[in-house]
């Protein structure tokens, strides 16, 4: 269940870190609210720091936790580039993200 939610928050936060620094490029509001988006850092780093407790207790080390937020960081921020941008994946993003899930289910699935 620790897993379960450390991803949910690892998710949660790679989203909301997404939107805060790269907000400014897609909505006015964020670009003419520059502290608004800093003061968003607040709650994102407990959302992260939340999900780096979870992976920790669940893996019993720090290395399986960070490679797993980069690899989730990746594949968020390609989805959100698509969805807000309308950014399709090159074939050089489309290899990366393919990495992406392989470091994912390594983490995961390899005793």
């Amino acid at each position: 269940m620790k897993l379960f939610y450390a991803f949910l928050f690892i998710i949660i936060g790679q989203t909301l870190s997404f939107i805060q620094l790269q907000g400014q490029l897609a909505w006015k509001f964020a670009r003419d609210n520059t502290f608004i988006m800093v003061l968003m850092g607040l709650p994102i780093s407990y959302v992260i720091i939340k999900a780096t407790k979870l992976f920790n207790d669940h893996f019993a080390t720090n290395w399986p936790g960070r490679v797993i937020g980069f690899g989730v960081g990746i594949i968020i921020f390609s989805i959100m580039s698509w969805f807000i941008f309308k950014e399709l994946p090159t074939m050089k993003t489309i290899v990366c993200l393919m990495l992406a899930f392989s470091i994912i289910f390594i983490q995961i699935f390899w005793k």
